[in-house]
């Protein structure tokens, strides 16, 4: 990896779902136009972090008490605000942080890099992690000469739309804040009414399904939460055994498309800075679950509760998220009083008919006889003039 790193040039960067990576020209010499592409494929897990020397990051890992520093800001910010919030696009001068010394390199560092720019600047680059779960792969070959040809090769072939991507997935020429790459790769997300056909063909909680990558890539577990949360849907609500697939899209199901693509979208369009997202959502009182305390409550005061879905820690605000009602049941009670009330109306069709066909031939036999007695009366009569 280093022997071939060395000397090389990033020309861009790519991103889908939880996977991100630097292509670079491996070229050593002056003709970079005919140099092979390189990839530097990474995915951090839960716990690795790139970290650039005396450059600050907003990265807060909510874990053992970090949500708690997200919180106090959170309301050092709301103190100071006088009209309206803006995001302001960070540039160099921002991030500098006063260019403090900080300890180099730094802890759990699993790699260094110097980065060299045109003007002869040098930027420090350290993959960290505490934990073993990133993993860093150098992709060479045919095979990844363009991200569309990567999107094919293991482990990104797996992946499934990546919905923080519209369907568009326009670019622009230079990247300043937010995603430095919007396009989908040829993974674009689902239809409405695709995503509803998904949804009701798995036989799995609404949580599990979510943090399939296959299907929903860059989806993570409080992602998931924040989605189900805003969809107002149980974590473990399975929707396919209470809504029938008639070929309709359900409203609950329209509100959770909604917010997959509401939430993915605001996440990556704030860099996942947790002290930008708007103050109703659930993730920055999703944390401390252990702690001997009182339960948390959102800003509105709404009591969080966390349970296990699928062997992963879900959390949700039972006030808010309450189990669906069956429709399925709801839907043969409506076809069972259906049908009874068609066999009561058919009844009663056939008993006026019943009662018309005896009411004629009622009528007909009646006729009959007077006939047959108009006929006997002349028979007597005749008789009696000879």
């Amino acid at each position: 990896m280093k022997n071939t790193l060395l000397g090389s040039r990033i020309d861009s960067v790519g991103r889908h779902g939880k996977y991100f990576w630097m292509r670079l020209n491996l070229a050593n010499g002056p003709d970079l136009a005919k140099a092979p592409s390189g990839v530097l494929l990474m995915h951090f897990g839960m716990t690795g972090m790139i970290k650039l020397r005396n450059i600050d990051s907003h990265l807060t890992f909510m874990e053992n008490g970090g949500d708690k520093k997200v919180l106090e800001k959170m309301k050092v910010a709301v103190k100071q605000e006088t009209t309206e919030t803006v995001t302001v696009p960070k540039d160099d001068k921002d991030t500098k942080d006063d260019v403090k010394d900080e300890e180099w390199p730094p802890k759990f560092v699993k790699f260094e890099m110097d980065l060299e720019r045109e003007n002869g600047e040098v930027i420090e680059l350290a993959f960290v992690d505490p934990r073993r779960l990133g993993r860093v792969r150098l992709l060479t070959g045919e095979t990844v000469q363009s991200d569309e040809l990567l999107m094919e090769e293991a482990p990104l072939k797996s992946l499934g739309p990546d919905y923080s991507k519209s369907a568009e997935g326009k670019t622009t020429d230079k990247f300043v804040y937010g995603d430095p790459d919007p396009h989908h790769h040829g993974r674009p997300r689902l239809s409405l009414q695709e995503f509803n056909d998904l949804v009701l063909l798995k036989k799995k909680p609404i949580k599990s399904m979510l943090l399939e990558q296959e299907l929903f890539s860059g989806v993570g577990n409080w992602v998931a939460d924040e989605i189900i949360y805003h969809a107002r849907l149980h974590p473990n609500e399975v929707i396919s055994s209470k809504i029938s697939n008639d070929g309709n899209v359900s409203q609950v199901i329209k509100e959770l498309y909604n917010a997959l693509i509401y939430v993915c979208e605001y996440c990556v369009s704030v860099e996942g800075e947790v002290t930008q997202f708007p103050d109703n959502w659930l993730m920055p009182y999703r944390w401390g679950k252990g702690r001997k305390q009182e339960k948390s409550k959102t800003k509105e005061g709404y009591q969080v509760d966390h349970g296990t879905v699928g062997g992963r820690t879900s959390c949700f605000v039972p006030e808010l998220q309450k189990m669906l009602k069956n429709q399925k049941t709801e839907d043969k009670e409506k076809e069972k009083v259906k049908k009874v009330k068609k066999k009561a109306e058919d009844g009663e069709t056939k008993v006026k008919k019943d009662n018309e066909t005896k009411a004629e031939d009622d009528g007909e036999s009646t006729r009959t006889k007077r006939l047959a007695s108009g006929a006997a009366g002349g028979s007597r009569k005749k008789k009696s003039t000879k």
